[in-house]
């Protein structure tokens, strides 16, 4: 219910309007207030992928959730780093360029491995291998009897035919010739997944994918015509395009290498599991700092969005393997375990009183969603709280909006943190966020509080 003091008028007329914007704002102000906010738009070219996109040893996976490894510095992290989210490892590499040490956890196996290949280095031998393999490759491939397709169920819609026989043909080799050096196998297996993408028919966008054969346009989508499409994306040679793309690949992996020559790259480590059984994880492992930028309560569903790439890359080979990481994974999607137990955090039951029922959003769970988030993330601080010696806690997160009411997740979060045991918290101000357009018309007076910040606990 919503609490007393906002009026009996307030909680019998909230439909109309107005009286529900003046509510949230009496509860996001109430929430913010026992917290000191900062502005540090100086970090916000920090806090997501751009910067990674075309930088060294990062790029060769792209990986849209990441962030950059500069707020090592720009935050003045300790010698010994966690990221419990680590992602494909840009705090990982970041440390290992900085002489730190660092650990990451990633409940997602692409994420994972892409982090130990990427700090993995390799030899000059195998280097050399791989350079005369590249040299090698193409005439080679149309002999090549193509590894086996998986048993994803969009296999044959994901790629035209040309292009599917082309890759399948290119890992059947790669996967022969370096079957008995498994880091130069990997290396060349980051390469082949990096390029689902640029070589598929489809392309990730917002909560999974979409097809190139169809074209956004203001009242939807609409086809675009057969053959030119395909033409206009991939040439009038698509097997071309295929081994063009992979050895282009390959060889700015190769040309990054060289950064594996300086760093303390064996002072890193990647490990796959859930954030919430970060204590069995880490064995008692103790840390300076710990920075991480969870899944934000948005309802992205990052499994769905990288599945083709997960399910040719070998990293799940059934759809019950894929449903259990949905499962295991944080509670920000509607595909989590919502059935899980939560333990209620009051000002959030209050946002959600105000929710409007006729939103879809309300429909689709996102009440459930919104209580699992919280109580995952209490867990994920109770476990930073333990493994922190005298350090920050640094959360990267972005709130959100649904149902009319806007989620101070960075607040929230504060609030979370100092009833774990952490003894302050701040909150810095990176940058402000859009309110979607169906929204904007109710949280126009509100939109100061669509933000993605720091938290920072110590």
């Amino acid at each position: 219910m919503i609490d007393a003091a906002l009026g009996s008028e307030d909680a019998a007329t909230k439909e109309r309007g107005v009286p529900r914007a003046r509510a949230l704002s009496s509860i996001l102000q109430r929430i913010n207030d026992p917290f000191a906010f900062r502005a540090r738009p100086d970090l916000a070219p920090f806090v997501n992928w751009k910067e990674n996109a075309t930088a060294p040893i990062h790029r060769w996976l792209r990986y849209r959730e990441a962030y950059s490894p500069h707020l090592i510095r720009a935050l003045a992290l300790g010698d010994r780093i966690l990221d419990p989210f680590c992602g494909c490892g840009s705090i990982l590499i970041g440390a290992a360029q900085e002489g730190l040490a660092s650990t990451g956890i990633d409940v997602n196996p692409l994420a994972i491995f892409a982090a130990r290949v990427k700090l993995t280095p390799l030899s000059k031998p195998q280097l050399l291998a791989i350079q005369s393999f590249v040299v090698e490759m193409e005439p080679r491939v149309a002999g090549a009897a193509p590894w086996p397709v998986p048993a994803l169920g969009i296999a044959s819609k994901v790629f035209e035919p040309d292009i599917l026989t082309t890759l399948l043909q290119i890992r059947a080799l790669y996967e022969h010739d370096f079957a008995s050096d498994p880091g130069a196998r990997d290396f060349m297996h980051l390469a082949w997944v990096a390029i689902l993408e640029t070589v598929g028919s489809y392309f990730k966008e917002g909560n999974g994918i979409k097809y190139r054969n169809r074209k956004r346009v203001k009242s939807g989508y609409i086809l675009r015509p057969e053959g030119r499409w395909q033409d206009e994306r991939f040439g009038p040679d698509q097997r071309r395009f295929t081994i063009d793309a992979f050895l282009a690949h390959v060889k700015m992996m190769l040309h990054d290498a060289r950064f594996w020559k300086s760093g303390c790259w064996k002072d890193q480590a990647a490990i796959k599991g859930s954030v919430l059984d970060m204590d069995r994880l880490l064995l008692g492992r103790t840390f300076d700092s710990i920075v991480f930028s969870p899944p934000y309560a948005n309802r992205f569903d990052y499994f769905e969005s990288m599945k083709v790439e997960l399910w040719f890359g070998g990293f799940v080979d059934s759809y019950h393997a894929t449903n259990q990481l949905r499962k295991t994974s944080l509670r920000s999607h509607l595909a989590a375990d919502l059935a899980r137990p939560y333990a209620a955090i009051e000002p959030l039951e209050k946002l959600i009183d105000l929710m409007d029922r006729d939103a879809s959003s309300w429909r689709m769970g996102v009440p459930s969603l919104l209580r699992g988030y919280f109580d995952d993330m209490r867990t994920t601080l109770k476990h930073c709280r333990n493994v922190l010696t005298s350090g920050r806690c640094h959360i990267v997160v972005g709130n959100s909006a649904f149902a009319g009411i806007i989620i101070p997740t960075d607040a929230l979060l504060a609030k979370i943190g100092l009833e774990c045991g952490f003894s302050r918290a701040e909150i810095l101000v990176t940058r402000h966020l859009t309110v979607a357009p169906q929204q904007r018309n109710q949280l126009s007076s509100l939109e100061d509080h669509m933000r993605e910040s720091v938290v920072v606990l110590s």
